[in-house]
């Protein structure tokens, strides 16, 4: 497994995970609008000519002109709170309310109010028809980026990045695995410019091209590789090769002529006889005085 591939699979996850976070809080603040437009619809229908009376406007008009601004005026009402479905904003909600020209409610009502807020809703009252102007409303909760995050649905965003967590573990463990097989490549298993890849199951030469081997000649340097001094009896190779045939020495030498041809047309490495009992692979027809395989020639 190619580790751009990991890292790309990794980012992926991660990222929908993040996509689907911030879908779903996205979708909770609009739960949270809705639910705050039907409490305040259902609270102006019972009590929502009581809010305001004609002193209130008045003071409201005031201070506007003191301050040449909007004023708010908050309404705390158990009416309201007592609609909404989502308990969680109960102890939260409240209503603000602003005098307004008739007909010009847009840009009296800020937009950057702490929390979550509903759609503005504009109603006369008797007092404010008398007064010649409107009543802006609208409904909020006080909560905050945590209180959204904890309300929304966030299963597909934790699956997806406990996903991402385990394909990352994998991935690394996968790559410490090839780094170990790597140090084992360079440590213990090149030979004569000659080198077996534990993770590729395959020899290669010193230019990194793989060197050909029928089946039963790979079977057999990997014997001499994993033999101590990469020294091999006859008997011992017959035995594993072609066990139960009674005579393999026919069938012995001629693969070990056919792999002598492979092996030094690819390294330097030799396969020779040794006292016509043993087979010995050796460096350009050095012996060593040493087992090779602890370390690289």
């Amino acid at each position: 497994m190619k580790s751009y591939f990991s890292i790309i699979v990794f980012i992926v996850l991660a990222a929908s995970s993040v996509v689907a976070g911030t879908g779903s809080y996205i979708d909770t603040q609009r739960r949270i609008a809705s639910d705050l437009n039907r409490a305040l619809v259902r609270a102006l229908a019972e009590k929502g000519q009581d809010w305001v009376n004609a002193d209130t406007i008045r003071v409201c008009k005031q201070l506007q002109t003191q301050s040449s601004g909007v004023v708010m005026m908050v309404i705390r009402d158990d009416c309201f709170a007592e609609s909404l479905l989502m308990p969680e904003l109960r102890g939260r909600s409240y209503v603000t309310f602003a005098v307004v020209p008739n007909g010009r409610a847009q840009g009296f009502m800020p937009e950057n109010v702490a929390g979550v807020s509903g759609d503005t809703v504009i109603m006369k009252p008797e007092a404010a028809r008398k007064a010649g102007v409107s009543i802006a409303l609208r409904g909020n909760a006080d909560c905050s980026f945590a209180t959204v995050f904890g309300l929304s649905d966030l299963r597909l965003s934790v699956a997806l990045m406990v996903a991402a967590v385990l394909w990352g573990v994998f991935s690394l463990s996968q790559m410490r695995r090839r780094v170990v097989a790597g140090m084992s490549v360079a440590g213990c298993n090149q030979l004569g410019g000659l080198r077996f890849d534990p993770s590729l199951n395959a020899f290669y030469n010193s230019v990194d091209e793989e060197v050909r081997f029928t089946p039963m000649q790979f079977q057999l340097m990997r014997m001499f590789f994993n033999a101590e001094g990469h020294k091999l009896s006859k008997s011992k190779i017959c035995e594993s090769l072609w066990p139960g045939k009674d005579d393999a020495s026919e069938t012995l030498y001629t693969l070990v002529r056919r792999l002598k041809r492979v092996v030094e047309q690819n390294s330097s490495l030799k396969i020779e006889a040794e006292r016509g009992r043993a087979y010995k692979l050796t460096v350009n027809g050095r012996r060593p005085d040493k087992p090779l395989s602890g370390k690289c020639q």
